[in-house]
């Protein structure tokens, strides 16, 4: 019996562990939060080329990545952010920037009238010659696949600040309170999803850390797994207490 409980709860821990580990390295909405992003050139269509800095220093920007070619999220992803953008605030522009280098200008155009934003000035479509280096900036790694001659790659959201600094990202179809929280970043309102680097706090369970762009274990996760620990030695020493006195 004894030997059955100890196996349950060791069972336990190790999950417990193991989920923490898959948490603390696959926080992708985490990394490069706080760092900037890089200042690429960008051919805007109906405006003169112009560098990124100069793009969110007038306003802060939501920026979408897409590729006209996408047979997949892309087209998804830009319809319901049109539809749940539509009430919010004016506080930012949106920017739409295609990630594949062969989508030119008109390409864009064509997709922004697809979507019926090509007179909307809250809204901006984009290319850039330097997408290698920006992608790297925001941790965005698409993968060419050939059989199917489509990128496979996340729908990614990403607000940043007027001083260029990443402040928050969503991946996936998001509406709503994620939105709500993505825009108040970008206008340097505090937001509870990203805590601010902080020393007295001691008993997290995952630290995160602004140069390395990751999260790391906290003190707060040995205190989860302290009581299991405790258990898993008290019913040791039960059990060998107990097998002492059977052999006395």
């Amino acid at each position: 019996m004894y030997k059955n409980y100890i196996f349950s709860v060791v069972a336990f821990c190790l999950i417990t562990i193991a989920n923490g580990q898959t948490v603390s390295t696959d926080l992708k909405e985490e990394e490069n939060i706080y760092e900037k992003i890089y200042d690429a050139p960008l051919n805007i269509v109906g405006e003169s080329s112009l560098q990124f800095h100069e793009l969110y220093s007038t306003n802060p920007l939501l920026l979408a990545l897409n590729f006209t070619r996408c047979s997949g999220v892309c087209n998804p992803f830009l319809l319901q952010l049109k539809e749940s953008l539509e009430l919010k605030d004016n506080s930012y522009n949106v920017l739409v920037l295609s990630f594949d280098s062969r989508d030119d200008l008109k390409d864009m155009k064509r997709l922004a009238e697809s979507l019926q934003l090509d007179n909307n000035s809250q809204w901006k479509f984009a290319t850039t010659s330097k997408i290698e280096e920006l992608n790297q900036s925001i941790s965005f790694f698409p993968v060419w696949d050939s059989t199917k001659s489509q990128f496979d790659h996340d729908a990614l959201l990403v607000g940043i600040n007027n001083e260029g600094y990443i402040t928050k990202k969503l991946i996936g179809i998001r509406q709503g309170h994620d939105l709500d929280l993505l825009i108040a970043s970008v206008n340097n309102i505090f937001s509870p999803t990203y805590r601010l680097p902080n020393k007295n706090a001691l008993f997290s369970c995952f630290n995160y850390d602004p140069t390395t762009g990751k999260n790391k274990p906290g003190l707060g996760l040995l205190f989860i797994a302290l009581p299991a620990l405790i258990t898993i030695l008290i019913l040791i020493i039960i059990s060998l207490f107990t097998k002492r006195n059977k052999l006395e």
